[in-house]
């Protein structure tokens, strides 16, 4: 592993029925990466479903418009410019009840995150397309 910048026009969207992914860092991009980063777009009137991570805590900083968070401990507002930390295991789903696309950026201190969804079959846990299809 070498230092080098990454061309995030050079990185495909995974997408899916609520947004979409680019992976810009993890072991697939930059192999033998120890974390991972992400950019994220949810559309308005969408949800990223209920899901947890089981490798790795996540680090989300809304820079565009909102989300609603569902968490065990009730629902949480995130608005740009704030920052969640979620730890590792802690059920999560994020919602765009605003006008514009939500954009964030999420950290995880792993390269795989462990992803697992509240309801594997449910609508917005599976991509639609991309070549890495984990989230």
């Amino acid at each position: 592993m070498k230092l080098g910048i990454i061309d995030i026009d050079s990185i495909p969207p995974v997408r899916y029925d609520w947004g979409a992914v680019k992976w810009v860092v993890d072991d697939s991009v930059v192999g033998g990466s120890e974390q991972s980063f992400g950019i994220v777009h949810i559309n308005p009137g969408q949800t990223n479903p209920a899901h947890w991570h089981t490798a790795a805590q996540e680090i989300v900083h809304m820079i565009q418009g909102e989300c609603d968070i569902e968490t065990a401990g009730g629902t949480i507002k995130l608005k740009a410019g704030q920052t969640l930390f979620i730890p590792v295991g802690d059920h999560h789903e994020l919602t765009n009840n605003g006008w514009e696309p939500a954009v964030y950026v999420c950290s995880f201190s792993a390269s795989g995150r462990g992803t697992f969804f509240v309801d594997p079959e449910g609508s917005g846990a599976t991509a639609l397309s991309g070549a890495r299809a984990s989230y």
